[in-house]
């Protein structure tokens, strides 16, 4: 008895068809359907639909200073791009990667940066090298002399912050240059008219607000992003009610110790119709003890986030946070508890030391 040969029903169809239909698909189901049959897998090849993919996802990626920086990198393709930049690292996924390279230049990093609300990108920005770092490493034809060394020294041992605002104004910073969408922004300024009298916008904020900062190696062709996608903390400024703080970020595993990639976002919520006053869109990097690392520990910690595990799991990312964040407390309870030890010893010492010479002038005068 004879079988006939089992062949798949989407092979009659047009491969511009199948090309449009797996258009519509996010990246976790293109891949997907990619599995189902030879065809799918042979169009979902297409990086021209995973470049579609990355542009509506990270909007920076469609910039002409982007597409320039990433076309000009050893990247893979775009769906590299995509599976490197879609999961979120994985605190305590430690990954032994014997044949990481420590060293990275400042200049190598690119950094895309995109801001949401109600899935809608309110705001695009590409940074290209480390702002702080750009006069000493980025210029090839830069002298090495006493004066250099004192601006890599400076780089290398002070806290690290990558403030993606430095080179602009902050007033300009709120306009068409920053790709911020007027009609998102009516929306942001809607929704504080509606519930400014209430005091609850931190918690709309948290809810709506998504912000992703994607850090892309030139040299090696990789991505991660740092960010937590959404808010880990919404606060409201004291001094005027419509300042708002919000921290994001995400936990690197280092070999024997854990970093924290720190990403503060300040704003000013302006009238109905108005644009938002961005005031600040930074990054910093803690240890344990909540204390910043300087410039030379700060781009091993990026360097290492980019071979660090990732999840599409946001609820498991986040509940390593939070034990991080316990561990954390722990840590600065230890700390403060030994220095209130060493301060009682001081005094005591110090105590001591006037009993002793004040019995010895009574004794001998």
């Amino acid at each position: 008895m004879e079988f006939s040969t089992p062949s798949c029903e989407f092979q009659r169809l047009n491969r511009d068809l199948l090309s449009d239909t797996l258009a519509r698909l996010d990246g976790s189901s293109m891949a997907a359907a990619s599995c189902a049959c030879s065809d799918f897998r042979h169009v979902a090849q297409d990086q021209r639909l995973w470049q579609q993919l990355c542009h509506s996802t990270w909007p920076s990626t469609a910039m002409e200073e982007a597409q320039r920086l990433i076309s000009s990198s050893p990247l893979v393709g775009f769906n590299k791009f995509y599976a490197d930049s879609y999961p979120l690292v994985l605190p305590y996924g430690n990954q032994a990667c014997p044949g990481i390279s420590t060293s990275a230049w400042p200049s190598d990093f690119v950094s895309l940066i995109d801001i949401y609300y109600k899935k809608k990108c309110i705001l695009s920005k590409v940074v290209d090298g480390i702002p702080e770092a750009s006069d000493v490493y980025n210029d090839k034809s830069y002298n090495c002399d006493e004066t250099s060394n004192d601006h890599q020294m400076w780089f290398s041992n002070c806290p690290f912050k990558l403030d993606a605002l430095i080179f602009e104004s902050r007033k300009a910073a709120t306009g068409d240059d920053d790709h911020t969408t007027a009609a998102a922004a009516a929306a942001i300024n809607r929704n504080v008219e509606e519930r400014k009298w209430r005091g609850d916008f931190c918690n709309v904020l948290k809810d709506d607000l998504r912000l992703s900062w994607v850090l892309f190696d030139k040299k090696k062709g990789k991505a991660v992003n740092l960010s937590s996608w959404k808010p880990l903390l919404v606060q409201r400024s004291w001094h005027s009610g419509m300042d708002y703080m919000l921290r994001f970020g995400s936990i690197v595993s280092m070999d024997a110790h854990l970093a924290e990639c720190v990403i503060l976002v300040r704003c000013m919520l302006t009238e109905r119709g108005k644009p938002v006053l961005w005031r600040e869109i930074s990054m910093t990097i803690e240890d344990m003890a909540g204390e910043p690392l300087n410039g030379r520990n700060s781009l091993m910690v990026l360097n290492r986030a980019l071979h660090c595990l990732r999840s599409k799991n946001h609820l498991q990312v986040e509940e390593g946070y939070h034990r991080f964040e316990r561990e954390k407390k722990e840590i600065k309870k230890k700390k403060e508890h030994w220095e209130a030890l060493a301060d009682r010893l001081c005094i005591s010492i110090e105590i001591a030391v006037f009993i002793i010479f004040a019995y010895a002038c009574t004794t001998f005068f």
